[in-house]
């Protein structure tokens, strides 16, 4: 499979969306260890929409333990959860705000998933970061939505950093504990499927709308 390299820009900026605390990590915390490991060095940022003071606190400390030595600018707006749509106009402003940073890749649920929260945020992202590579990622959930994804693109992972990217979340969300959903076999199933389209032992999945494919230096 043709392997596509992200450009040596110096720093990369990477912004991850997500509409509840956890949604970026169980997405995309494979790719954000894979980022925070690739040289030159890479600036994060993460906006998170709804939130608890101690969910908040969890997310501050697994999106730092998975970027580290980098570091992350976590802005969390306290929308309403569940109720996103009835903020449009308010998550509307955060993103349009957001979107005036230089961002080289955006990270964002995607548009067809079947939490309304996800969704809207995976609707406006374009419609916010209309000059950036934008990269959908997936959740797994009670909803049964897997397949609506339809991923055109692919982060391998290797079997430790399948690891490490359950250890960051199992020991930073302890509130999630109770969930019965809540285990390893559950993240790393969906991410071992998911390495099966790419001819990798573990993935995570994404769907790029629009690329452009820099063939000439300079242009």
């Amino acid at each position: 499979m043709l392997e596509l390299l992200l450009s040596e820009r110096d720093p990369l900026r990477v912004l991850a969306l997500g509409a509840h605390c956890d949604d970026i990590e169980i997405g995309a915390g494979g790719t954000l260890l894979a980022l925070a490991a690739r040289e030159p060095a890479v600036h994060f940022g993460a906006f998170i929409a709804t939130s608890t003071p101690v969910r908040a606190a969890e997310s501050h400390a697994a999106l730092t333990d998975l970027v580290a030595p980098m570091q992350v600018d976590v802005k969390i707006a306290n929308l309403r959860d569940t109720r996103l749509p009835v903020d449009f106009d308010a998550l509307k402003d955060h993103l349009g705000a957001l979107a005036s940073e230089p961002w080289d890749l955006v990270l964002t649920p995607h548009a067809d998933d079947a939490h309304q929260d996800h969704s809207l945020i995976g609707r406006l992202a374009p419609t916010a970061f209309r000059d950036h590579l934008i990269l959908r990622y997936e959740i797994p959930k009670w909803d049964g939505d897997l397949g609506t994804l339809r991923p055109n693109l692919y982060v391998p992972l290797s079997a430790e950093r399948m690891r490490r990217k359950w250890e960051v979340l199992d020991e930073h969300y302890t509130s999630q504990h109770s969930r019965d959903w809540w285990d390893y076999e559950t993240i790393s199933a969906l991410a071992r499927l998911r390495g099966v389209e790419c001819r990798s032992t573990y993935a995570e999945a994404f769907r790029a709308d629009k690329m452009t494919l820099g063939l000439t230096p300079g242009r």
